[in-house]
């Protein structure tokens, strides 16, 4: 069996461990009629995803526990990192003010237009906001639960392990979210090169996206899949070491997808990122190798969300000409570090099969 064909079959497993976890935490809070849209928001919010860091975190348990990938039942993981991801992408989705994900409407898009057709007083747009906001909070509320409920079945020096590794998740994701917004904010001046930095990009990139999405997740199960603590440092310090630049080139084939997806496949619109004015290592690459014109048409649609579909054309364009090659460049050094690491490391050939399976899968993606 390969490794995409077993997180086919395991996703199915995730989904329904998520959809359970999030369930019981509705119905013991006490969920009802007056807050049907809150509850049918928070579950949708769960719906879709490819299920990438619950998976990650079964391959680190199979690495750790040396067990066939396809056995490994992790039902309170994978519902803690599903539900932190949905609440993550919540918080994200208001900050970026973006109405669509996977196709669908955003919760503060769907409860705004709930507060609309109530007729409701005051702004519906405040009120999705404010309400998604909550939606976030409840997700992360779950998210934790669901954490707890695992530390309980591990040895107290692994759940010691194990909640200090998730705490430093959700608290480096907050930061790398910061440092993207930041970044967002810094004005552009099209006649200097060094306006946008690629090791900026891609230090947010490692604190929101590589480490959590990819390095945490895999860590987690590894944890989870020891006998003790002391039986899975090292491994920890390999997992580490091989996964950071795999999940660096990860977010960087997220974004590229950004700007070149088909939003049919993404689940985004067609130049959204640049829309959005994201600060990747995609855009420091272009702005490096563009010229003043160039630049000034891209500072055009940076962050302007009227941007026109020809200026946004335009835009992708100059990503294409003068950023694109670059960018899979570092894509392709980031993918061969992951690799010496691996080739180098105390592993046994059946997990480093199954990491240079993993590579491929998250790194040559195409949505």
């Amino acid at each position: 069996m390969t490794l995409s064909d077993s997180f086919a079959t395991l996703r199915a497993h995730i989904d329904e461990a998520t959809t359970a976890s999030l369930t019981h935490l509705l119905s013991r809070v006490g969920a009802s009629g007056r807050s049907e849209e809150f509850s049918r928001a928070v579950v949708t919010s769960v719906s879709g995803g490819k299920r990438f860091r619950a998976l990650m975190a079964h391959v680190g348990y199979a690495i750790s526990s040396d067990t066939a990938l396809e056995t490994v039942s992790l039902p309170h993981l994978s519902a803690a990192l599903e539900l932190y991801q949905a609440s993550a992408l919540v918080h994200d989705d208001i900050i970026d003010k973006a109405d669509e994900r996977r196709g669908m409407p955003t919760p503060h898009r769907t409860l705004a237009d709930h507060h609309a057709s109530s007729s409701w007083i005051g702004s519906s747009t405040d009120f999705g906001r404010h309400a998604a906001i909550l939606v976030g909070d409840f997700l992360f509320s779950a998210a934790t639960s669901a954490a707890d409920e695992q530390a309980l079945t591990l040895r107290e020096d692994c759940a010691r392990a194990f909640a200090r590794r998730f705490a430093h998740m959700h608290a480096e994701v907050a930061l790398g979210q910061y440092l993207d917004i930041t970044a967002e904010q810094t004005p552009l001046d099209p006649q200097r090169t060094d306006a946008l930095s690629t090791n900026d990009s891609l230090e947010v990139a490692l604190h929101k996206s590589a480490h959590y999405s990819v390095v945490h997740p895999a860590i987690l199960g590894a944890i989870c899949g020891a006998k003790s603590f002391d039986c899975v440092t090292e491994l920890v310090d390999v997992l580490e070491t091989i996964l950071t630049p795999w999940g660096l080139a990860f977010q960087l084939r997220d974004d590229e997808l950004g700007v070149f997806g088909d939003p049919a496949v993404t689940g985004k619109p067609a130049g959204d990122d640049l829309r959005e004015g994201k600060r990747t290592a995609l855009l420091a690459l272009t702005w490096e190798a563009s010229s003043p014109a160039e630049r000034r048409a891209l500072t055009d649609v940076l962050g302007v969300a009227r941007a026109s579909a020809e200026q946004i054309a335009t835009a992708t364009q100059i990503v294409e000409r003068n950023g694109r090659a670059a960018h899979e460049a570092e894509i392709a050094r980031l993918v061969a570090d992951g690799h010496a690491a691996l080739e180098t490391s105390s592993l046994n050939e059946d997990s480093r099969t199954l990491l240079r399976e993993l590579c491929s899968i998250l790194t040559t993606r195409r949505s």
